[in-house]
Formats: C-alpha cells, structure tokens, sequence
C-alpha cells in the first residue's frame, strides 16, 4: 500500500461513506476531502466534516499506517496541531498532538471498493512500466 493511493482515495472519495466512524466509534461525515497540498505539512486544507455532531473545518493528514504519524515525528510539529482527522489504511496505535490530544483517525481499510484493490495491487506488483506492454 503507498500513501499517493489513499491521497486518491481520500481526493476523489472513493471509499464507503455509509456509516463511517472513527476508530473510537464516532460517527462521521465527509461534506468536503480539501485542496490537497504538495508541500510540507499536512496533505489536505481546509476540509470540511462532522464528527458526533460537530461540524469541522481544517486539516487532514494521511498514512498507511497510524504509527507513521511518530515515524514522521508530527507529535512534535506544529503544524499537525490543527489536523482534524488522521485518515489511515491500517489503525495500529492512537496517535496525540503535542498537546496531547487525541487525533481521531478513519481507517480506510475494508471500505474501499474490492475490485479498485485489486487493480492497484495488480498494477503495483506489475514489473512492466505499461500494463500492456506485452499484447
């Protein structure tokens, strides 16, 4: 799995909306991804969602794994102080802001479509710059 895909996933909302919840169980709604940034600091601006009720404007980070947020050492950055919701392939840890404060997470995992899986996969295990080089 590589990050640029859940970027995809997370863009063009290519995943299960119907009753998301974050990993502690809270209901949440996607109005708006945000304006992917390709600079440093976090991957979506201005995003616009509901959690439990709360409706919220700010950031969103994404990773593959949850305990990519303390490889890349954002505890300690500013700059994911404001992240909103932390959305993941792969829930393994809670992750906190400086502060301390629990980001909420989505894991991703299991709502994407099976069949767009399976082709990613596919095209990622594939030796060949072109898919169909060989025909």
């Amino acid at each position: 799995m590589k990050e640029a895909f859940l970027h995809y996933v997370w863009k063009y909302s290519l995943f299960n909306k119907k009753d998301l919840k974050t990993t502690e169980g809270k209901k949440v709604n996607v109005f708006s991804a945000g304006e992917q940034l390709h600079t440093s600091g976090p991957d979506f601006f201005n995003a616009k969602l509901e959690i439990q009720g709360q409706v919220w404007a700010g950031n969103v980070e994404i990773h593959v794994k949850a305990s990519d947020w303390y490889l890349h050492k954002h505890e300690t950055d500013a700059a994911y102080d404001s992240i909103i919701l932390h959305v993941v392939w792969d829930c393994d840890v809670a992750v906190f802001r400086g502060d301390n404060s629990e980001v909420p997470t989505l894991e991703l995992k299991g709502l994407v479509p099976k069949k767009m899986l399976d082709n990613y996969m596919k095209m990622m295990r594939s030796h060949k710059w072109i898919p169909c080089e060989d025909s």
